[in-house]
């Protein structure tokens, strides 16, 4: 009692004594005071969890019996199975398709021409793919992707289409390269800044290899950056940031997770030392700072309240968003597509124009990751907490940008319009318009009994059908939602053979009650469904 009596009254000195000197008389201690009053919330947000298994990220054949096998895929026959390569084993193994639990893939370098696409699809079954939208007509909507092509989806096989057309405008996407990004290595206190944008292959190699060679700076390994020792920072700079942005990334994370990101930065040096925004997220709580040079030194604020989020329930993964209105000193954060807090900085206090850095600090040893890290114009809305309201699925749904609905019948999409049905007409509505579309349900044919599913790496998504072919770093599937296609082997983490239907509760579309609902209805105060991504652990 009169350690904690101690703690509480701040007298921190007197613990260096405790254990030597005996106490001869009763000590007053006064009423405990809190050095700082924090408002805890009591609500916590629910976010959409992205499912995870965990198992080894070294490539390798899991039977149905529990039997795990490394080593690496050395072929396939669709008649007599898979032949693997096993560093122990002679001759290698040849095991059926019937047996098979899952593989686990291995590394694979990413193609050169891979991007994020803007497009989201889901499908009746729960996959869930990206691409860009080219058309919908017949019945049939035309995906474009760099890692399968043109693939031709059956419209009934849909569950819920993002179309993803904005007038917004990417400005970056990676990382890709070392070459732009600053590096501190909290081992040895060094710096690897970015080099110059003429910078020669070999003296992006030649940073690479230091980067690799250190044991405190983040890694950049197949287009994601790992670290696993506190301090570490990694930051670069934008040029000509629109006043309205968001920025996005993905974090996977080992343990406790404990990183502070700032964003519109002037300093690499320190998250506390420069101009600029500081978002301290950890497994429980996100707090907003502002950072700013005054007399030569940094001085930081606490922007509002802090948000309890209470990660532990996403399974060590998850995509956060920090969109930013800079002429408003607006901030809002988003997990995994959902809204979580704003924040209304109210200090007339504007940002130096030189603060256009990004910035992330591990603040903990354990194994933390970036992937899919991207920049981008944002339409500076806000949801003002939606929540559809369920329907019976017998008609096609459209979400608008500015939270407006419609109910009524997907007709086709061409040259960046979508023709919709409703009692009243056709209309023509430009793609840029819609935010979300909630496909009716339909009867769909069922997939055959070896169908496989391919779980894409970095939470893009699965597809699933019958694997037919596995050769020269491609995999052909055929399906009955988008007939046969082959695909990169190289955005896929891992085959799963034992393919059930991945749960798509949160994906069902909107359906009306027993009155009919207008055609077009107000939805600013309810709640958009969010949707449960599925994804193995990379």
């Amino acid at each position: 009692m009169l350690l904690l009596a101690l703690l509480l009254t701040g007298n921190f000195q007197a613990l260096g004594w405790i254990d030597a000197v005996p106490i001869k008389r009763p000590v007053f201690v006064g009423e405990p005071v809190l050095r700082k009053q924090i408002r805890i919330p009591n609500n916590t947000t629910t976010i959409p969890a992205l499912k995870l298994n965990r198992r080894s990220k070294a490539e390798h054949f899991a039977l149905k019996d529990g039997s795990i096998y490394f080593g690496k895929l050395a072929g396939f026959d669709a008649q007599k199975g898979f032949l693997w390569k096993h560093p122990y084993i002679t001759p290698d193994l040849r095991v059926s398709p019937e047996h098979a639990q899952y593989i686990q893939l291995g590394q694979r370098e990413t193609p050169a021409n891979s991007r994020n696409h803007n497009c989201q699809i889901t499908l009746a079954n729960g996959d869930a793919l990206s691409g860009e939208l080219k058309s919908l007509s017949d019945g049939k909507l035309i995906l474009s992707t760099w890692y399968g092509g043109e693939l031709q989806l059956k419209q009934t096989a849909l569950k819920t289409l993002v179309p993803g057309f904005t007038a917004l405008k990417d400005l970056y996407q990676g990382p890709k390269s070392v070459r732009d990004w600053t590096f501190y290595d909290s081992s040895s206190g060094q710096y690897l800044k970015a080099l110059a944008a003429d910078a020669t292959a070999e003296e992006v190699e030649k940073k690479s290899k230091k980067l690799n060679l250190s044991n405190g700076a983040w890694k950049l390994k197949d287009q994601t950056f790992e670290a696993q020792r506190s301090q570490a920072r990694v930051g670069r700079n934008f040029e000509n940031l629109p006043n309205s942005l968001r920025y996005d990334f993905n974090v996977h994370w080992t343990g406790y997770l404990n990183l502070y990101v700032n964003f519109l930065t002037d300093n690499f040096n320190s998250y506390s030392s420069g101009n600029a925004y500081c978002l301290r997220i950890n497994t429980s709580y996100a707090y907003l700072y502002r950072y700013k040079v005054k007399n030569g030194a940094g001085n930081g604020r606490l922007v509002g309240s802090h948000v309890r989020i209470n990660l532990n329930t996403l399974g060590n993964h998850a995509r956060f968003s920090i969109r930013v209105d800079r002429k408003k000193n607006s901030i809002a954060l988003f997990v995994n597509e959902k809204f979580i807090e704003h924040w209304d900085d109210a200090q007339n206090d504007p940002l130096p124009n030189e603060s256009k850095g990004l910035m992330f600090t591990t603040m903990s040893s354990n194994p933390v990751t970036l992937s899919q890290i991207g920049l981008s114009e944002w339409n500076g809305k806000i949801p003002g907490g939606n929540n559809v309201t369920e329907q019976q699925g017998n008609q096609d749904f459209i979400l608008f940008a500015n939270e407006d609905s419609m109910s009524g019948k997907l007709i086709g999409i061409a040259e960046g319009k979508m023709t919709f049905e409703t009692p009243f007409a056709k209309l023509p509505i430009p793609l840029e318009n819609i935010t979300r579309v909630n496909l009716a349900k339909s009867t769909t044919e069922p997939l055959p009994a070896r169908t496989i599913r391919a779980v894409m790496r970095n939470g893009l998504g699965s597809i699933s059908g019958e694997l037919v072919r596995w050769e020269d770093g491609r995999i052909s599937l055929k399906s009955p939602y988008f007939g046969e296609a082959s695909f990169m082997d190289s955005i896929f983490q891992s085959i799963e053979f034992d393919s059930k239907p991945l749960e798509t509760s949160r994906l069902r579309p909107p359906t009306t009650q027993s009155n009919p609902a207008p055609v077009r209805q107000q939805l600013r105060n309810i709640q958009l469904p969010q949707i449960e991504l599925q994804q193995l652990e990379r």
